[in-house]
């Protein structure tokens, strides 16, 4: 027999406690070197501390940066990256300091070393704001209004590849003063920490971003079912009444099947969007790219449309700029995105209303404005309706596919142009397309020449605003008052008269 062994009791790992944060002791040193190694060791070990601490990548991003801003004596810290993407970060504490913050990381981002070559075919790096938490509170945080400023300097970092710290000072400073306050032992040991973070924020920014793309794609996903179920059902039931022989009158049978031809076209408009969509994102779609005439476009595009304006009774009106002023894009495109804007204004306008193609330069750059005096765009939707399949609550009833206005403009983004809206509830809605010139426009000319002409637009649709409520506040008021009684007065003796 054996005798039963004791119970044990459960075995537990063992507790650790993780290492109490650094703290100086020191302040006083006799030799230069010793100095040097005390300060090594200190900001290596608050390092460690910031990489150990619970929260976010950004936030321990925020507080290496703000630890070499101490450091340094500046007011705030910047880190560029080249390894394998290029990337900018900054730390801020507060949203008033983000505008600050940004024009350091451009002012890094342009003035960090990197080959001519580079530097001519990279675009603007994406600048990261990185938040602190807590608030940092050093020494210099209240910053002396220094006429001349910001004063910027920055420390290149050969041995941890292409990476460059930049910092803002309260007063002027140089890339010399920084190198001397951070020995490139320091510099190495910064940068190893900066490069664990900012990977981790990386990993971190792009399992954000799979996942956002996982939820739309399940979203679209979903949406394409349901608009394609849909139809199909109404399909489904025409079909089964004239194969079961349920529909004896041969009118109301040819009737049925012109609405089945009706749900054939509409589902193949639907599956032909979605096959544009898929080739504008895999970058597939074939564009001939080259000069042509907008005015051309924009007539072709007005005389197409001209019988649908008839029978709305709406009056289609095209204010072409010069015929010899050209575009670079492809035609066919542009005219399938004017025609796309035109049927829409057309369709959603007053009926008895006014539809505008006005096309100008600005600059070198070709604009072209799709105008109605419809209902207008509350601005909660104005960013949505760029969204694949969204409706407006008063329009789901027209037919759509809500696909129309997501292709317009990724047609224009891969042309290197865009398309925005301008709206004004109850005065109308502009809808702006702007297109590189002959010789070709640089993006950030793009983006000013949209942002003018939306601003343009909206100031425009205010005017109407008010111009209609003028109106209408006249209207009230005569409606309101008695009308004048018109009927003879008394008859004067003709004595009296003369």
């Amino acid at each position: 027999m054996q005798e039963p062994r004791p119970a044990r009791p459960p075995l537990t790992a063992p507790h650790i406690s993780p290492p109490r944060p650094f703290a100086e002791r020191r302040r006083a040193f006799r030799r230069v070197a010793d100095r040097q190694a005390y300060e090594e060791t200190r900001l290596l070990a608050r390092a460690l501390d910031i990489l150990a601490a619970p929260g976010a990548p950004d936030a321990r991003l925020a507080g290496l940066l703000d630890l070499l801003a101490d450091t340094v004596g500046a007011i705030r810290g910047a880190v560029v990256a080249d390894d394998p993407i290029r990337r900018v970060a900054v730390s801020i504490h507060e949203a008033t300091d983000e505008p600050r913050a940004r024009a350091l990381g451009a002012w890094l981002d342009a003035a960090a070393p990197r080959s001519r070559a580079r530097r001519a075919a990279a675009a603007p790096a994406p600048i990261s704001i990185a938040w602190a938490t807590p608030p940092r509170i050093p020494v210099k945080a209240t910053v002396p209004d220094v006429q001349g400023g910001p004063f910027y300097a920055l420390l290149p970092i050969p041995t941890a590849g292409e990476v460059t710290l930049g910092f803002e000072f309260a007063t002027s400073a140089s890339d010399t003063t920084v190198a001397e306050r951070l020995p490139p032992a320091l510099a190495r040991h910064a940068a190893v920490a900066l490069s664990l973070v900012t990977d981790g924020l990386a990993s971190n920014a792009a399992l954000v971003e799979l996942r956002a793309r996982d939820a739309e794609r399940e979203r679209f996903v979903s949406t394409v079912a349901h608009e394609l179920r849909t139809p199909l059902t109404g399909l489904s039931g025409y079909l089964d009444l004239i194969l079961e022989g349920r529909v004896g009158d041969p009118a109301v049978e040819r009737e049925f099947l012109e609405r089945g031809r009706t749900i054939v076209g509409s589902m193949a408009g639907l599956v032909g969007d979605l096959l544009e969509l898929s080739r504008l994102e895999s970058g597939s779609l074939d564009l001939d790219i080259g000069a042509f005439s907008i005015a051309e476009a924009m007539s072709s595009v007005a005389s197409s449309l001209m019988p649908i304006a008839l029978d709305r009774d709406i009056e289609l009106r095209a204010d072409p700029p010069p015929r010899l002023r050209a575009a670079t894009g492809d035609r066919r495109r542009v005219e399938q995105i004017l025609t796309n804007l035109t049927a829409n204004a057309l369709k959603f306008g007053r009926q008895g209303g006014l539809v505008e193609l006005t096309g100008r330069f600005d600059g070198a750059v070709p604009l072209v404005a799709v105008r109605d005096d419809g209902q207008g765009i509350a601005e909660e939707d104005r960013a949505r309706i760029f969204e694949r399949f969204y409706r407006l609550d008063g329009h789901k009833r027209v037919t759509g596919t809500g696909l129309g206005l997501p292709i317009a403009r990724d047609l224009a983004r891969a042309m290197g142009g865009d398309l925005d809206v301008a709206s004004i509830p109850d005065a109308g809605s502009s809808f702006v397309l702007v297109l590189p010139g002959p010789a070709g426009t640089d993006p950030e000319s793009i983006g000013e020449a949209l942002e003018r002409a939306l601003d343009a637009e909206t100031s425009r649709l205010q005017d109407v605003a008010l111009r209609r409520a003028g109106a209408a506040a006249a209207d009230a008021r005569s409606r309101r008052q008695p009308p004048a009684d018109s009927s003879p007065g008394p008859q004067l003796p003709a004595a009296a008269s003369r």
